[in-house]
């Protein structure tokens, strides 16, 4: 049967219409958009990725059986995904989204994957240094230059330097640790020019770069280059640590390696068999720091069925808010806090003496 012919014209006249209309929307909805997405990743269980091993002329070493119930936990983050899966994320009550413009800063998200793989090898070697000493082991320390964490793009030094940088040295000296470099930087005048040797963030030899000394923000007079630097060291450990996690990037996880450093090297089990997660930096003196995404990392914790959640006290109320009563939150300032914690919930704690 033949459709009335008004109605065939009509269709003639839209159908084009309608077809482009839908190209047009599929095209629009692939195109990346300059957005991030974060949600929540995975909650591994750490100990399983260390091993260890004796090196020649070192301490005997017994690893103890790999506990499954101590748990690291991520963040998902999808950097300037298409138009489709950014609609994906608002309707997603478990998802954020956010320009990416702030999240990559200076860097693109190839640099920024660099940066964080930097981040997790330093959090690894704190985290062996802080168990190590902990349990009385003795770890050689050699300072190497200054690792720039962050630069400022309101400086004009940023036009040389970026995050993940290592500062070797400056106007011909070594620079060796954050206070030799800023000396350096305190020797000038805002307005000065300065150079400094520098290792990219993909390794390689020393480069000179020309930084321009700036001014201290709300400090006028005060001669800055926008950089948050921190001392990069060089480590003589006892025995081979060696920390498996792929792909994973950043410093979060430097509270739970040293707890699974800890577990591996000592008898007994620090969760006492039940599912504890963990999450926090972990600094050369034990201290614990605030990692970011912590109701991301709540609701990981708890799809994987985590009883306990240790987090830096900066971040316990919005855990504790993320979590809505479905997993207890414990804010830790120190690796002793965080041991305290778990032998608290069963945990067995590490022997009076060690080694």
């Amino acid at each position: 049967m033949n459709p009335p012919p008004r109605l065939s014209r009509l269709w003639w006249v839209t159908g084009p219409a309608l077809a482009l209309i839908v190209v047009a929307v599929l095209v629009a909805g692939s195109m990346r958009v300059p957005y991030v997405i974060l949600s929540p990743g995975s909650a591994r269980s750490v100990v399983p990725l260390v091993t260890v091993s004796e090196k020649p002329g070192g301490p005997p070493v017994t690893e103890d059986e790999a506990s499954d119930d101590l748990l690291y936990v991520t963040v998902s983050s999808t950097v300037e995904p298409s138009g489709f899966w950014t609609l994906w994320g608002w309707m997603d009550d478990r998802s954020q989204v956010e320009p990416s413009k702030p999240f990559l800063g200076q860097n693109t998200d190839e640099e920024n994957r660099k940066l964080n793989l930097a981040l997790m090898t330093d959090s690894q070697e704190k985290a062996r240094v802080v168990a190590l000493e902990r349990l009385g082991y003795e770890v050689t320390k050699t300072p190497v230059g200054a690792f720039l964490e962050d630069v400022d793009p309101s400086y004009p030094a940023a036009d040389v330097l970026k995050p993940g940088m290592t500062v070797v040295g400056a106007d011909g000296e070594p620079v060796t640790t954050v206070d030799e470099l800023v000396d350096a930087i305190r020797a000038h005048e805002p307005g000065d020019e300065m150079d400094l040797s520098i290792i990219p963030l993909e390794g390689g030899r020393p480069q000179t770069v020309t930084a321009e000394v700036g001014t201290r923000e709300g400090d006028p007079g005060v001669p800055a280059l926008g950089v948050t630097p921190v001392d990069r060291n060089s480590y003589g450990f006892p025995m081979d640590i060696r920390i498996d996690t792929g792909k994973v990037g950043g410093p979060s996880a430097g509270l739970a390696f040293t707890l699974a450093i800890l577990d591996r090297l000592t008898p007994g089990s620090l969760t006492g068999g039940d599912r504890m997660a963990v999450t926090g930096t972990i600094e050369l003196d034990g201290t614990v720091g605030p990692v970011g995404g912590v109701d991301h990392k709540t609701e990981a914790a708890i799809d994987e069925g985590a009883k306990v959640f240790l987090v830096p006290p900066e971040e316990f109320e919005q855990a504790k808010e993320a979590a809505r009563g479905r997993i207890e939150i414990e804010q830790v300032r120190s690796l002793d806090e965080a041991i305290a914690a778990l032998v608290a919930h069963g945990g067995d704690p590490l022997p009076t003496e060690t080694k």
